[in-house]
């Protein structure tokens, strides 16, 4: 959308003379009685006073709209502000999680010397079957199912 500046501020200077017109009526009447309405175009004169409640009312509503927007940006910086903690909050977590993820890595490795890793016992006894290491959970349950 392409706005004419030139446009406006010819709007924005009628408005204001509309403006200076009206609050002249308002603070005295009989201004209109000077004025020859035969040889206006304008029929009703109490039409043109009646804008002035208008006008008042659209600087209301326009001061209005400028306090939601101060509300509206300040709301959207806060989000900005927790965005960025929310950014730098999750870089340190992965951080972490990269961290406890070679912990992991290292105490499940194949071979690190330990007495898991499949070979014998590093005190000396021999564990169950051939000499592995390990708990062996065998079920007794299903001789005395088929009794």
């Amino acid at each position: 959308m392409v706005v004419d500046v030139a446009v406006l501020v010819l709007v924005a200077h009628r408005r204001l003379r509309l403006r200076r017109l009206l609050v002249a009526i308002e603070r005295d009447p009989s201004i209109l009685e000077v004025i020859d309405m035969t040889k206006r175009s304008i029929g009703r004169p109490i039409e043109l006073a009646g804008f002035a409640s208008r006008l008042t009312r659209a600087e209301k509503v326009e001061g209005e709209l400028a306090v939601t927007g101060q509300r509206y940006d300040t709301v959207l910086n806060d989000i900005d502000d927790q965005h960025a903690a929310l950014r730098d909050h999750v870089g340190s977590l992965e951080q972490t999680r990269a961290a406890l993820d070679k912990v992991i890595d290292r105490m499940t490795a194949g071979s690190n010397g330990g007495p898991n890793d499949g070979s014998g016992s590093s005190s000396g006894s021999a564990g169950g079957e051939g000499g592995a290491v390990g708990q062996v959970i065998t079920s007794t349950t299903s001789d005395k199912a088929e009794g």
